[in-house]
């Protein structure tokens, strides 16, 4: 008789438990499934994965009180108070972990940018390592990280460089007394010596002493955004200097007398570059590579499982024995490389987060 209040009150917990363990095997069945599911792209992957967590949560959450051996009043009483919290939640969520998740959903919607992408958000400049479901994680030309909030990104524009054509330009302020077609030649050439096409250039702004002149021109391969457009200052300043044309402040013109003297710098041997490399972006944005790289075999990976699936049902509805030989010949490749992918996938995510 002793025993039968405590099988009683085992029996009423019993369910809650199962409750909160089948919460547990959920969380760590979609944690595993992300984890190894090498055919999603990593950054939806991590934002997909971090939804499905926190509505597996709430809905736990909510089944756990649902099924409490408790009064129904008192309830009611929980639900209204978790109902309380998750609204104060939405209504603050401009400032509050909230509004990061249901930012991060947002842009990821939309698919505003990508691994690998070159971004500018507010002040900041880099290429998209991660996006995960709170912050999207950038590497900046100075190669250092930076882990920028959703929310942010949700409420500021983003400017987005092309990966191919993308406009490289470059200000430069002269001298009213040098005509503009002369100075626009010269530029142009600049634009041409820098590896640039169909330059232009625009008369920006006509000030009380110089005139701004800003020359443009197209690049073919964005991910050298940073040393062109180093290199396209260079050569406007040889251009310059090589058809005499002097780069000097107006305040320092109007304080010296200089008669006739040219402020132009003598010429070295060493000419400027007109074949630039790209290690310096190699090396600066060595882990936004990476991840560009593993995404892209990530969208690799998830074709050639499309492609194999379709394979299959044409083998299925296949009637000649030579067709099906065919197929399956296309099947078996098709197997082989969706496996080095998925090696090759697995190698290099474990290896970025070694050497980061």
């Amino acid at each position: 008789m002793t025993m039968e209040p405590l099988i009683k009150a085992l029996s009423l917990c019993l369910t809650p438990v199962m409750v909160v363990l089948v919460l547990i095997l959920l969380l760590a069945c979609n944690s595993w499934f992300f984890k190894h599911a090498t055919f999603i792209q990593s950054s939806k992957g991590n934002l997909a994965k971090g939804a499905i967590s926190f509505f597996l949560t709430i809905l736990g959450m909510l089944t756990f009180v649902l099924i409490l051996p408790i009064d129904k009043a008192l309830k009611g009483q929980i639900l209204s108070f978790i109902g309380l919290i998750l609204s104060a939640g939405i209504a603050l969520s401009s400032t509050t972990v909230l509004g990061n998740l249901i930012a991060g959903i947002m842009n990821n919607s939309i698919s505003r940018f990508k691994n690998g992408d070159l971004i500018k958000i507010g002040e900041f400049q880099g290429r998209v390592i991660k996006k995960s479901i709170f912050h999207t994680e950038l590497q900046l030309e100075d190669s250092n990280f930076i882990n920028i909030p959703n929310l942010y990104i949700a409420q500021k524009p983003v400017k987005l460089t092309r990966k191919s054509n993308t406009v490289i330009s470059t200000t430069v302020s002269l001298g009213y007394d040098i005509a503009h077609e002369k100075i626009e030649e010269t530029l142009k050439k600049a634009a041409i010596d820098t590896g640039l096409t169909d330059p232009y250039v625009y008369i920006t702004n006509l000030g009380d002493f110089s005139v701004s002149y800003k020359i443009h021109g197209f690049l073919e391969d964005s991910s050298l955004f940073f040393s062109i457009s180093s290199l396209l200052n260079a050569h406007v300043i040889d251009q310059l200097h090589h058809n005499n044309i002097e780069i000097v402040s107006p305040t320092f013109m109007n304080q010296r007398r200089v008669d006739s003297q040219i402020f132009i710098a003598e010429k070295t041997q060493q000419k400027t570059s007109t074949e630039p490399s790209d290690l310096h972006e190699k090396l600066i944005f060595d882990e936004a590579i990476k991840s560009e790289a593993i995404e892209n075999k990530q969208n690799d990976l998830k074709e050639t499982i499309q492609q194999l699936d379709e394979l299959k049902k044409e083998l299925k509805e296949a009637s000649d024995e030579s067709t099906k030989t065919d197929l399956q010949k296309q099947i078996d490749h098709k197997k082989e490389l969706k496996e080095k992918l998925q090696n090759t996938i697995q190698e290099e995510l474990s290896e970025s987060e070694k050497t980061k």
